[in-house]
């Protein structure tokens, strides 16, 4: 060992002698060595591991040269690998700021968008209210004077043609063979607004006689309807409905009722069908 070596370790309290032979890890095997002679030198009876104390730290200024080239080489490193991911960041986010500008150029020669017409499957809407008060003028003004019949009349008059308009848009665009390929969804979407007229006609009610034959009309109405939205869905392939007897049958009936309460349709303009018999003698 040299003078410089030997002053070295002599410098070194008995602690930290004894924590370079406790971390061999740390330290290279020359420096442990030297550790445990000088421990020895110092306590012969002594074994170098043993100790009271161990310090927590071993001050920069007094490591081995061979230590502090480690550190250096390490710092080095971390430095070179920093400064290779900041350049691969860079280069990383040039690239996505010029996807997102050719992008852009892209979009700008492309044609401007174009309105296209196409066929839709939602039900149309009508004015309810107006059919409404176009029914109550056939009901006399002494059965309108009592503000809370005259309410519930409206309400179930209400209920009746929201459902009824939507019904017959629907039968009217089956027997002119314009019925679409989302027929048996529009009529359950019927069926439902007509679940609102039988929740209502559930109750009992007191009107005048003609409020009551209007209520009766339509009672009967909304149940052929209910019936007719039931079964034509399997009715139009080959467009049985045609020679279906039961759904003609319906389909006159419900006409014959409701000119009894509006004489005219509030979907098709037309006057209602009554229903002639012709008896022969």
């Amino acid at each position: 060992m040299s003078d410089s070596s030997a002053d070295f370790y002599h410098q070194k309290t008995d602690d930290q002698l004894r924590f370079f032979v406790e971390h061999p890890e740390l330290y290279q095997s020359e420096l442990i060595a030297a550790a445990e002679r000088e421990l020895r030198r110092r306590n012969p009876s002594a074994h170098p591991s043993q100790s009271a104390s161990v310090v927590d730290y071993v001050p920069v200024s007094e490591e081995p040269p061979a230590r502090g080239w480690v550190k250096a080489v390490a710092l080095g490193l971390v430095v070179l690998a920093l400064g290779g991911g900041t350049y691969w960041l860079k280069q990383r986010n040039d690239t996505a700021v010029a996807a997102v500008r050719a992008r852009a150029e892209a979009r700008k020669r492309q044609p401007p968008a174009r309105l296209v017409e196409v066929a839709t499957s939602a039900l149309p809407n009508y004015d309810v209210a107006a059919v409404v008060a176009r029914q109550l003028r056939a009901v006399p003004a002494a059965e309108q004077t009592d503000a809370s019949r005259l309410r519930q009349f409206r309400e179930l008059a209400k209920r009746f043609w929201t459902a009824e308009t939507q019904t017959e848009y629907l039968t009217t665009q089956v027997f002119a063979g314009k019925a679409g390929s989302m027929f048996s969804e529009q009529a359950l979407v019927a069926r439902e607004a007509w679940r609102a007229w039988n929740q209502a006609k559930m109750y009992g009610y007191q009107f005048g006689p003609v409020m009551t034959d209007h209520v009766d009309r339509m009672s009967k109405v909304a149940s052929s309807q209910q019936h007719l939205l039931a079964d034509l869905p399997a009715l139009l392939p080959n467009r049985l409905y045609l020679t279906h007897k039961e759904t003609l049958s319906r389909e006159a009936d419900v006409q014959d009722l409701l000119k009894g309460v509006l004489p005219v349709s509030p979907v098709t303009g037309r006057p209602y069908k009554a229903t002639v018999i012709t008896i022969n003698y």
